[in-house]
């Protein structure tokens, strides 16, 4: 039985008031059980943490609370640190799922024998929403162009991989997290069915074109090591694959 296998599902908040109870009431709506939900508060000023422990849900684990702001690298690997389940699934707080997020990705990897999957997505804001649709199989050849990955659509298996932890940078932490899980999976397996809702916010880091080659060099010569002329080719070529990804992002 699938329902046997237990997820932790690790949520970083910070000042997430406005949305965390979105949030948390997408996983108490999952049609799949057997979770645990680990959210690591970064030493929010507004009253989320009293939103989270409103819940009486026993599967809702206490938050942790950071004594001081460190990022959500930092929020979300104290979560994996305390995570118990076979599988490690992400949400951010201001995102949420569809019903049957969970069955049915738990189903895809078990079937398929996948340890790295990930899914399509509902992008939306305030004006308007659309569903993107990624690739289907993602490598670290892949990842090292471009980020093909939406973290709350991801879910890894932390029984045969190990748990894995993201680089403790302020932007661009979960593509470090996704090519560390990938060194060991090889692969991440794309299940196309729209089952995250992911929330674009009009002021985002990633809207700012200059702030995304600055971020992105960074990771490129600090985080993986490459040197400051190969960082700057492969952030070039990152460039070309982000507006090619982008592009087919408006066809559909």
């Amino acid at each position: 039985m699938i329902n046997n296998i237990l997820v932790s599902i690790i949520v970083p908040n910070y000042n997430g008031a406005k949305y965390i109870e979105d949030c948390i009431n997408s996983v108490l709506n999952q049609t799949y059980t057997n979770w645990e939900l680990i959210i690591c508060d970064d030493n929010s000023s507004d009253n989320s943490v009293e939103l989270i422990k409103s819940y009486s849900d026993n599967r809702i684990i206490s938050p942790i609370i950071n004594k001081k702001n460190n990022g959500a690298a930092v929020a979300r690997n104290n979560a994996i640190k305390q995570a118990k389940g076979e599988f490690i699934a992400f949400l951010d707080n201001d995102d949420y799922w569809e019903p049957k997020k969970l069955e049915k990705q738990v189903k895809f990897m078990i079937g398929g024998n996948y340890s790295f999957t990930f899914t399509d997505y509902v992008q939306f804001n305030t004006k308007n929403k659309k569903t993107i649709r990624c690739k289907k199989i993602v490598s670290k050849s892949d990842l090292l162009k471009n980020n093909y990955i939406l973290t709350s659509t991801v879910i890894y298996n932390a029984k045969k991989l190990g748990k894995i932890y993201m680089a403790d940078i302020r932007k661009r932490q979960d593509w470090s997290l996704f090519i560390n899980i990938i060194e060991k999976s090889e692969l991440a397996y794309n299940l196309p069915l729209a089952l995250s809702f992911y929330r674009k916010h009009e002021e985002s880091i990633s809207s700012n074109k200059i702030d995304l080659l600055k971020h992105n060099f960074n990771f490129y010569n600090k985080v993986l090591g490459y040197s400051k002329p190969n960082s700057f080719l492969m952030m070039i070529r990152f460039l070309l694959y982000y507006f090619i990804k982008k592009f087919k992002e408006k066809l559909f």
